[in-house]
């Protein structure tokens, strides 16, 4: 089941591309860096979509299309979408 992607995620995705590593030693900090381009409601609603995506509704194959409907630079071994969104979504807090 395709869901609308907002526009805040689809360039949330797009951040993520080889040398956006370059200085970067953990996930978390990758993470974080990406996010620092946003503003706080862009990320309030990275986080509604992540909500959503997470939420038990979608399989993990549909979290994958949804990924790669972005066109990124960067993608994840088979099944590796869920854990990293989720990763996102813990640091992106509770509102």
């Amino acid at each position: 089941m395709a869901i609308d992607i907002p526009y805040e995620f689809e360039q949330f995705v797009k951040g993520f591309y080889p040398s956006s590593t370059d200085g970067i030693t953990t996930l978390e900090q990758w993470i974080q860096e990406n996010l620092g381009f946003f503003d706080q409601r862009s990320r309030d609603v990275i986080r509604q979509f992540l909500d959503e995506l997470l939420s038990g509704r979608h399989t993990d194959r549909e979290i994958e299309e949804d990924w790669r409907r972005q066109y990124p630079s960067h993608d994840f071994r088979d099944g590796g979408h869920r854990p990293f969104l989720t990763r996102v979504r813990d640091l992106l807090g509770d509102r």
